[in-house]
């Protein structure tokens, strides 16, 4: 029945407290459910990453194989380079471990001996006895390289300085 009884009209009061109690609620429930959510995908993803990350990346194994085979065997290997002209060309590496190097260098020590000097040059020691040695034949003039021409440059426009007083 209804607490107020006025001119024969029966007013009931609105259940607002018990609406309000239901949204907000329902409000913490969302909130809740979005926070798990948010937590199962954070479990999941550090599941896949461990899963996946248990073997290793594939490129470094690679990458570890090839330098224990440069570090343990003798062999060569192909570097493609490319000119400034746009020709391509091949490297060829020597490689070996460095226990062999150093056996075949201290077998034959004719291997330790400079290359001879190039056409033209005076040892230093016959220029501070001030005798020089018989010159070898000239050496030819050396070219600069061949550079491809400058493409135009842009300059900026000069910056003006603000008007004094400013």
């Amino acid at each position: 029945m209804s607490r107020d009884f006025v001119g024969g009209h029966e007013l009931d009061a609105m259940p607002s407290k018990f609406l309000f109690n239901v949204v907000w609620g329902l409000s913490a429930l969302v909130l809740a459910s979005i926070v798990t959510c948010v937590q199962i995908f954070n479990v999941q993803r550090d599941t896949l990453m461990s899963e996946r990350g248990a073997e290793g990346s594939f490129v470094l194994h690679d990458y570890r194989a090839e330098m224990l085979k440069v570090t343990t065997e003798s062999g060569q290997t192909e570097i493609p380079k490319v000119s400034p002209d746009g020709k391509t060309s091949v490297e060829v590496l020597q490689y070996k471990p460095l226990a062999d190097a150093r056996k075949e260098v201290l077998s034959d020590p004719t291997k330790l001996q400079a290359a001879p000097p190039p056409p033209g040059w005076v040892h230093p020691d016959d220029v501070a006895t001030g005798g020089a040695a018989t010159p070898a034949a000239a050496a030819p003039p050396i070219q600069p390289p061949k550079m491809p021409p400058a493409a135009p440059s842009v300059q900026a426009p000069p910056v003006q300085a603000p008007p004094a007083g400013h």
